[in-house]
């Protein structure tokens, strides 16, 4: 089978379905979260700061732009939709902030930059005091938030693409000076949803809450090859009331 077929890894399917509620009776169809995002009070496109879907032009300015325009508005009724068109916009890593959806339409790929240089180093989690694989600090997320409340990741299938092969490399020839980035690390956040997207490739985790409350996590594909180190689907760390809506994860089979 090729390489990159595969959902949730096993591990985390183990860990969301302890964080599960007892299933439902037979019959029932409906989980603990399935609604859409919540319609928020404005709209704009990561197109409209200058950001371009052609997989060549670096967006790293664009998104962050967007999101201070956001951040500006945080007193806004209802919060901001940020919206990805379809489209393959690269970027390096970017902020979100509070009272915003991050809405990337079907068609819409967020591919990370392979330029390991335009990755901003970070300080280790409190709870490590070191990176996870290296001393030192870490490579910040992808997509990353600080002290945030009221955020949806959220799509029509969208794809968040992390490019991982030249960090694996660097893993597997021991090259790597930092630990790896995850594709989506949100740190001290409240009310958070991430829901409706496919997460391919991370160079590291996929998605890591920590220090967070309110967490629900649904109905997310996450691919990457069977031999890629450590791309655990999602990895919660010091959570309050994380749930999941989806009962099933699998993963690839074993290849010989």
């Amino acid at each position: 089978m090729p390489p990159t077929l595969g959902l949730l890894l096993a591990a985390a399917a183990a860990v969301l379905l302890l964080l599960l509620p007892p299933p439902p009776s037979a019959g029932a169809q409906e989980t603990c979260w399935s609604g859409p995002a919540p319609r928020r009070g404005a709209w704009m496109s990561v197109a409209s700061f200058g950001a371009r879907g052609d997989g060549q032009t670096l967006n790293t300015g664009a998104f962050a732009r967007a999101v201070a325009r956001i951040a500006r508005r945080r007193g806004a009724r209802g919060g901001t939709l940020l919206y990805v068109p379809p489209g393959v916009w690269l970027t390096g890593p970017f902020n979100l902030t509070s009272h915003m959806t991050l809405f990337l339409a079907r068609g819409a790929i967020v591919r990370a930059t392979q330029d390991t240089s335009s990755w901003p180093l970070i300080d280790p989690l409190p709870s490590y005091g070191r990176g996870r694989e290296l001393p030192g600090g870490r490579y910040m997320s992808l997509i990353h938030g600080h002290g945030l409340q009221d955020v949806f990741i959220t799509g029509e299938n969208g794809t968040i693409d992390g490019q991982g092969g030249v960090w694996w490399d660097m893993w597997k020839k021991r090259t790597l000076p930092f630990t790896r980035p995850h594709l989506l690390e949100l740190m001290y956040s409240t009310d958070v949803v991430v829901s409706n997207l496919v997460f391919q490739d991370s160079p590291f985790w996929n998605i890591h809450p920590v220090y967070c409350s309110n967490v629900v996590i649904a109905n997310l594909t996450v691919l990457a090859p069977h031999d890629s180190p450590n791309t655990d689907g999602i990895d919660l760390g010091k959570i309050q009331a994380a749930t999941c809506a989806s009962r099933t994860a699998t993963s690839p089979p074993a290849t010989t």
